[in-house]
């Protein structure tokens, strides 16, 4: 609740727009950092994906 209490009280008097890009700004940063530790999560385990699509593609290719 702090975190609340904090941006209203620093976009207090402040328009819409500030306010909304705050918030926007916020929240688009935390989703890419969470995606960041998600895929550095998947790089540091090797995580492999099966695509038999991507397989069946690579083989059609290296036949030409």
């Amino acid at each position: 609740m702090e975190i609340i209490e904090f941006l209203i009280k620093s976009l207090k008097g402040r328009g819409f727009y500030p306010a909304f890009m705050v918030v926007f700004s916020w929240t688009y940063t935390i989703v890419l950092i969470v995606v960041l530790i998600c895929q550095l999560f998947l790089y540091i385990f090797r995580v492999k994906y099966y695509n038999p699509e991507f397989n069946n593609k690579e083989k059609i290719d290296k036949k030409r």
